[in-house]
């Protein structure tokens, strides 16, 4: 296995939801020891979070607070996730008076377990915090992203600062090319199936708009061969309006979340590139990667908790 000289080593964590007692097991199992309220390596390592705090599961303000701990303490990394994205929109008013983010029924129990836990000042106060989150994270030797990395998007994200104000407003009106720029980043890019047909997807809903493989050169390919994580039951069509992501396969390391990957075996999607989501807070658990200076993956460095552990050992 190739190494790079490094300055850091670090601890890459997918998708939390609210799971505290899970984040918690994972961190005790990578080495980390609870600190002046804030878990630290003894060795100096670092976590690199992914978004997609809140939302989904019983404990969403303490795994806030051991995010945001680590973070502050300088022993974490964080970005946002299509979550905290949304829910700064759902909170924040535009300039008609009306959410960035509608309050219909569906979005109202997306969020609904946040509210529930949250009240609405702390929401506000989380809401603050998310918006000086970035939206990737590039460290040189590796790369974070919630979805999907998109030079360009990620280029011109990284020079308008934080989330807030008149540029959230801006970037959050959909349908316009300033709201795909966000969008590509924390949900991915999606392909149109032609005409009528539709996927049901895995809350049931039939969908026209398919996730697919942003890492691969899939200008022309069939939808059982592009949407990602793979669907045999979809039939070979040709897909539409299939966007342009600009990725280079020579990239650094680069991880992301979001996809909610069904296997308790996680596992490379290619020697440089790994989703750490594997459907924490729904029906899978929480995922990391131990990287090291590693130039290509290692199948044997991804890391999910131990549940034979001592819960109390991990708090």
């Amino acid at each position: 296995m190739k190494t790079n000289p490094i300055l850091n080593s670090y601890d890459i964590i997918g998708d939390i939801h609210g799971c505290a007692l899970d984040l918690w097991r994972l961190l005790h199992q990578l080495g980390y020891e609870l600190r002046s309220g804030s878990y630290a390596h003894p060795k100096g390592r670092k976590a690199v979070f992914l978004g997609d705090y809140i939302d989904r599961g019983p404990h969403i303000r303490e795994v806030l607070h051991t995010v945001r701990n680590m973070v502050e303490s300088g022993n974490a990394h964080a970005i946002l996730g299509n979550h905290e994205v949304n829910a700064i929109r759902y909170h924040t008013t535009g300039p008609d008076g009306r959410p960035l983010r509608k309050h219909s029924p569906k979005r109202k129990a997306q969020h609904r377990a946040t509210m529930t836990q949250l009240s609405q000042r702390e929401i506000n106060d989380w809401i603050g915090w998310f918006a000086g989150l970035p939206l990737a994270l590039d460290l040189g030797p590796i790369r974070a992203v919630h979805a999907c990395w998109d030079n360009r998007a990620i280029e011109e994200l990284n020079a308008i600062g934080r989330l807030e104000g008149d540029k959230l407003v801006h970037y959050s009106i959909k349908g316009t090319r300033a709201y795909d720029t966000i969008s590509v980043l924390i949900n991915g890019p999606e392909g149109i199936l032609p005409g009528t047909n539709r996927q049901v997807d895995r809350d049931g809903l039939a969908r026209r708009a398919v996730r697919i493989k942003w890492w691969t050169n899939i200008r022309n390919a069939k939808a059982a061969d592009a949407v990602f994580p793979p669907d045999p039951t979809i039939p070979n069509y040709p897909l539409v309006d299939v966007p342009y992501i600009e990725y280079d396969s020579d990239s650094p390391i680069t991880f992301f979340g979001h996809y909610a990957i069904k296997s308790r075996h996680p596992s490379p999607i290619t020697p440089r590139l790994a989703c750490l989501d594997y459907g924490c807070g729904k029906f899978g658990q929480i995922c990391a990667y131990r990287w090291d200076g590693e130039t290509e993956l290692d199948p044997g460095k991804f890391v999910m908790p131990r549940w034979s552990d001592d819960l109390e050992a991990a708090k």
